[in-house]
């Protein structure tokens, strides 16, 4: 297909995503076993189209600008090996970092994104029927670069395949109802099944302590140990059925004072998350499996002590510093969902996925696929104009393609 047509096509899948969807994360929510491996074949991929390398297009202006008090990192990361990226381009590295939310439908759409590798993963909305497994086949199957392709499965009411897979309890039923070797075997089973399908990243075990606005029946306790004991238990199973958990919502939702889908809400100060809603945190990751092949979801919050009024996922204290360098964590760190309330009523989209990057993150996710070529763009316009942003986008591609099984990506393309 000509790229003209291609952009245009894409146009027209923004327009329609925009006006069929309303995506969240988690309970209406949107929310990666050392790296499961991806769904698609691993093997070594061919040399990038032209298509795929082609010059970048125009870039959308971004909304509203972060203040001056970002704590945006002026340090120049170090540069992955060139055999990991050098066969991707700018905008193909970028995308690596993006992950947006579609419905079963709009697969066939993003396909148009990922022969040209500008889809570096997927995560699911809605109730998808039997029909999933092939179309994500057929999804992985037009891709440049392997997908992570990512659900929320925590049970109760935040359980993607509830309809195809059958209903699973919720956390705090859980902790209510089966002990900790009972329910690393449920999610051993579900887990195997979730698999099947083609899906290789899990956005849960909920590690918040408490039941909170907007995480209610989602967190197994307000006891922490009780947390940790259940979240390890789900995390283990799902990892021997080869999924990657992601443990959220980093520092801690469960007693925040609002929904953060909502608005951004505030939790009590890090003094006082550190003796409760960093524990299963803590406990968890310094465990030498769970600590290298699970993942981090971090939520919006603002933590007073911490966040110096940002949300955490746009705050390098909380990410850099907190998570990385206090606990050690060096696995994949996503940002929870970026169209949420607590980011968009304060920040433009744009600005602030920038922003979370520098702090941190890895993989932003995305509302939809309407989001992904303006950010595409926004994104490789501020690689060209800083330096920084070009490192640090080059080490944060590096580790979610070693994150894949995929850093020989480029090795058949030298």
């Amino acid at each position: 297909m000509p790229i003209l047509d291609r952009r245009v096509t894409k146009l027209l899948l923004c327009f329609v995503t925009l006006t069929l969807l309303a995506a969240g994360c988690g309970s209406t929510e949107s929310e990666p076993s050392s790296a499961a491996a991806p769904t698609a074949a691993t093997g070594l991929l061919p040399v990038p189209t032209t298509a795929a390398l082609s010059p970048e297009p125009a870039v959308v202006e971004a909304a509203t600008p972060i203040p001056e008090t970002s704590e945006a990192s002026t340090v120049l990361e170090p540069v992955p090996t060139p055999t990991s990226l050098s066969c991707l381009s700018t905008r193909q590295r970028v995308a690596q970092l993006l992950l947006p939310l579609a419905t079963q439908p709009e697969l066939i759409g993003a396909q148009v994104f990922a022969q040209d590798g500008e889809l570096g993963g997927i995560g699911l909305l809605g109730q998808p029927d039997d029909q999933l497994a092939a179309d994500l086949t057929a999804l992985q199957e037009s891709s440049f670069v392997p997908l992570l392709v990512a659900s929320d499965e925590e049970g109760g009411s935040v359980q993607r395949l509830a309809t195809l897979l059958g209903p699973i309890p919720s956390a705090a039923e859980t902790a209510q109802s089966k002990t900790p070797d009972e329910t690393r075997n449920q999610w051993i089973e579900y887990g195997s099944r979730v698999r099947a399908l083609g899906i290789d990243v899990v956005f849960g075990p909920v590690l918040d302590v408490g039941s909170g606005p907007g995480i209610e029946s989602r967190s197994f306790s307000d006891d922490p140990q009780v947390v940790a004991s259940f979240g390890r238990a789900a995390a283990e199973g799902l990892l021997e059925a080869d999924i990657m958990p992601v443990f959220k919502h980093f520092p801690g939702h469960g007693r925040a004072t609002a929904d953060s889908h909502l608005e951004l809400p505030t939790t009590p100060a890090l003094a006082d998350l550190r003796g409760s809603d960093l524990v299963p945190y803590v406990e968890l990751l310094a465990d030498p499996v769970l600590g290298q092949q699970a993942a981090v979801m971090i939520g919006h919050l603002a933590v007073p002590g911490l966040s110096n009024g940002l949300p955490t996922s746009m705050s390098p204290a909380t990410i850099n510093g907190l998570l990385r360098d206090e606990l050690g964590f060096g696995g994949l760190v996503f940002t929870d969902a970026m169209n949420m309330g607590a980011i968009v009523n304060t920040y433009g989209l744009l600005d602030a996925t920038e922003q979370a990057i520098v702090a941190g993150a890895d993989i932003a996710i995305l509302g939809s696929l309407a989001d992904v070529t303006p950010m595409l763009d926004y994104l490789v316009m501020r690689a060209q104009e800083d330096a920084n942003l070009a490192s640090t986008i080059d080490n944060r591609a590096a580790r979610v393609l070693a994150a894949k099984g995929q850093e020989g990506l480029c090795l058949g393309a030298q």
